[in-house]
């Protein structure tokens, strides 16, 4: 019989909000926390597009909700990339008409984003795209002590159902308070935040679930999830708990994401292994407020060129760090230390030809991204030199790249990190 671990996000407050629950097969953890974690019964499920085609997921969920009496209020199948406005409103008109009182994703970060606005939307009665973007714009500005905009919400009520989500991707957006959403108008991504700080309540691991995700989404967002870990340990603000959680964080997800490449071993325990990677790599930045880095200032800019989100870690994470290097020599040894610790990493260094001691964090990176099968290069995703003058004036305006260990204040330190990245020589 399955047993269930539930533990909270957060590991000193443990009576708190969200919890992580694995062990049950995702139908019956849903039904169990929906009842007796939030106290709902009439959720609306919004799932992706390719889950409800492809697989049984919607059936799977309705006989465990009405054995615990709880019954889907209405479904919304899909949501395009990036969460556009449109679509948030759209849908949150839906579950205000269908009664619900929480809601439930399953699939990736675009639904668990779409869920979190919605739910402040429903609160603050957000109707058009104007108001839209006002509310969202109040969130950030109260969120950090400052004035709203005029014209704009003085007040903003904290997000009004819960939202519960099972995951199949590793990009972690659901343990992230904050979220982020496009404007239509503008194709700009505005973050906001639900002022109680709680995203989503309840995370539902399933790795059975999880092997309907492609593997490339599966292995580029775990990837994405080690940026996380390498950023936070190598940060400017850098602080010894969260350094522990992102360590624990890298134990977990390479060496999972790299039997999971090579098709090695139990599937689903590997896949496990990374789900709760991927927990661990947000808690550096959500527990402790350690800063991330240019890797991910850099990496917002390029993926509008048609880099997928996950895949920008590939280009950009070994040369930023080759880039910070000389301030960060000491951080970057803890993150070699461990890689080489680990002898299924060790081992995927040692096949590219790598030489403890002599290998830097950079080629480290690199040799892990390349056994994984990403390209690694600007050059490989069609992105050439004409491109870069304006990477590096947009990535000069990301809050991450004056975050990075050497501060991004001029665009010829951008650019040198991108002459890394080109792939042309």
């Amino acid at each position: 019989m399955a047993r269930e671990t539930v533990e909270p996000f957060n590991p000193a407050k443990e009576l708190l909000l969200p919890i992580i629950t694995h062990g049950l097969p995702y139908p019956q953890a849903c039904a169990k926390h929906l009842r007796d974690t939030l106290h709902c019964s009439r959720p609306f499920l919004v799932i992706s597009n390719s889950l409800s085609k492809n697989t049984d997921a919607i059936e799977r969920l309705r006989p465990a909700l009405d054995s615990g009496h709880v019954a889907l209020a209405g479904v919304h199948v899909g949501m395009k990339p990036h969460t556009y406005y449109s679509e948030v409103l759209q849908v949150a008109r839906e579950v205000r008409g269908s009664g619900a009182d929480c809601i439930v994703t399953i699939g990736g970060g675009s639904l668990i984003d779409g869920a979190k606005a919605m739910s402040l939307v429903l609160a603050n009665n957000a109707n058009t795209h104007q108001e839209l973007d006002a509310l969202f714009r109040a969130t950030n500005a109260l969120r950090h002590g400052q004035p709203t905009a005029e014209g704009g919400p003085r007040t903003v009520h904290p997000s009004s159902i819960p939202v519960l989500s099972i995951t199949t991707t590793l990009s972690a957006g659901e343990f992230n308070p904050p979220g982020g959403s496009t404007n239509d108008a503008t194709d700009h991504k505005q973050v906001f935040c639900n002022p109680a700080g709680v995203g989503v309540s309840v995370i539902v691991m399933d790795p059975a679930l999880a092997r309907t995700t492609p593997e490339r989404v599966w292995l580029s967002t775990g990837l994405r999830a080690v940026d996380h870990c390498v950023e936070t340990i190598c940060s400017s603000n850098p602080r010894e708990e969260g350094t522990r959680h992102s360590l624990r964080g890298i134990g977990l997800l390479i060496p999972g994401l790299l039997e999971i490449k090579q098709g090695a071993g139990d599937d689903a325990e590997a896949r496990l292994r990374c789900q709760l990677g991927a927990a661990e790599s947000m808690k550096a930045a959500n527990l402790y407020g350690v800063k991330v880095g240019g890797s991910h200032g850099i990496g917002h800019q390029i993926g509008p060129l048609g880099v997928p989100h996950a895949e920008t870690t590939c280009i950009c994470l070994p040369a930023v760090q080759k880039f910070n290097a000389k301030v960060n020599a000491e951080q970057q040894q803890i993150v070699l230390g461990a890689f080489w610790s680990d002898p299924d990493i060790a081992g995927a260094l040692t096949r590219h030809n790598l030489v403890k001691g002599q290998a830097d964090l950079g080629d480290a990176l690199d040799a892990i991204i390349r056994e994984l099968g990403f390209p690694r290069t600007l050059k490989d995703y069609g992105i050439g030199r004409d491109k870069l003058e304006a990477i590096a004036e947009s990535s000069l305006k990301d809050a991450c790249c004056q975050w990075n260990a050497i501060p991004l204040e001029k665009k010829e330190q951008v650019l040198e990190i991108l002459e890394m990245c080109l792939g042309d020589q």
